[in-house]
């Protein structure tokens, strides 16, 4: 489909994503009707609890969910180029989308340990990604790993890019995955929790180096993450996921100042704050997510909501209805005031 250049709506545009793993326990719904929108030269935030579908969202747009895993059904259009693409159609083993991957889009594992092979030097494998979507030799592909090497601050490069993972640092590690989903200039980068496990002055590196990037790339970005304070820095919008689904989706300063969803009140309600007093607890979310074989009936947060309203919330799903000027929120307690 032709797209005019100066069309504004998103680059990638998740509709209604599903994907499931079917298992002999039973179907896990990992992502469960999930909808984003990700425009150029902007961030956008995904938060929620551990096994809500962050990463396997990041995965499903990618096409790299492993079995037993699968795509069920959903669109994830990507745009540019005069062109819009939908990539739930395409075989994830296609050329196409091998040309995706890493071109237009690229990814920046939640773990670059284990994501980088232990028999390969880090620079080999950049070499073979660069070589894969650019038209050039090994020297001129291991002379651009050297040059993504020093752009994201890795010190003496030459030395570097014929190391292994294991020789590396932690923050040495996650800027040499940085480097690799950059070599190819994507439109797109999923960062999938890439300050985790490093030092909060390698954070706050690492953090202001993908600004930095984004700036002058003009690239879009998707970050994963569970540090709140790094949405609040970094993120134009946000998106909350809770039980494969989008509660609540809207910009940054009015999810964070004005949250609509009850899961979104509850999750800025556990952040620290300096101003609090000593020894004061944080609020806990009450209860537990529930088991992935057994989603509850209606609304999957109603078991654990203050809010909950009997023979409602416990009947049927909460379409995510606009609640703000360019907010969206999943809940009946807005859905009378939408419609």
């Amino acid at each position: 489909m032709p797209v005019l250049a100066s069309d504004t709506r998103p680059i990638l545009e998740v509709r209604d994503l599903r994907t499931y793993f079917f298992q002999d326990e039973g179907t896990v719904k990992a992502v469960d009707g999930a909808d984003l929108s990700v425009y150029a030269g902007k961030t956008l935030g995904i938060v929620g609890e551990s096994g809500c579908g962050k990463s396997v969202t990041a995965r499903s747009i990618l096409r790299i969910v492993e079995r037993p895993g699968r795509l069920v059904s959903g669109e994830i259009l990507l745009r540019g180029n005069g062109t819009e693409q939908d990539l739930a159609r395409l075989d994830e083993e296609s050329r196409e989308m091998r040309r995706v991957r890493g071109g237009d889009i690229a990814l920046i594992f939640q773990e670059p340990m284990t994501s980088f092979s232990p028999v390969h030097t880090v620079g080999s494998q950049m070499i073979e990604t660069i070589r894969l979507h650019q038209s050039l030799d090994k020297r001129a592909a291991r002379e651009k790993a050297i040059e993504m090497f020093r752009l994201v601050g890795i010190p003496r490069p030459e030395r570097r890019v014929d190391e292994y993972a294991f020789q590396l640092s932690g923050g040495l590690r996650q800027r040499a995955m940085i480097a690799l989903a950059l070599s190819c200039a994507p439109r797109i980068l999923i960062a999938d929790e890439p300050t985790t496990a490093l030092d909060v002055t390698t954070q706050a590196q690492i953090l202001a180096l993908l600004r930095i990037l984004q700036q002058r790339e003009r690239m879009a970005i998707i970050l994963i993450t569970h540090n709140l304070g790094v949405v609040a820095e970094m993120c134009d919008e946000v998106a909350v996921m809770y039980l494969g689904r989008v509660v609540e989706q809207g910009p940054v300063d009015a999810i964070f100042h004005a949250p609509k969803h009850p899961y979104t009140r509850a999750l800025l309600r556990s952040i620290p704050s300096i101003q609090a007093p000593v020894r004061t607890r944080l609020p806990t979310i009450a209860g537990s997510i529930p088991h992935p074989y057994n989603r509850p009936p209606g609304c999957a947060f109603h078991p654990r909501c203050p809010d909950f309203m009997p023979e409602r919330c416990d009947r049927a799903e909460p379409a995510l209805d606009r609640v703000g000027e360019d907010q969206r929120a999943a809940c009946f307690l807005y859905g009378d005031a939408v419609r």
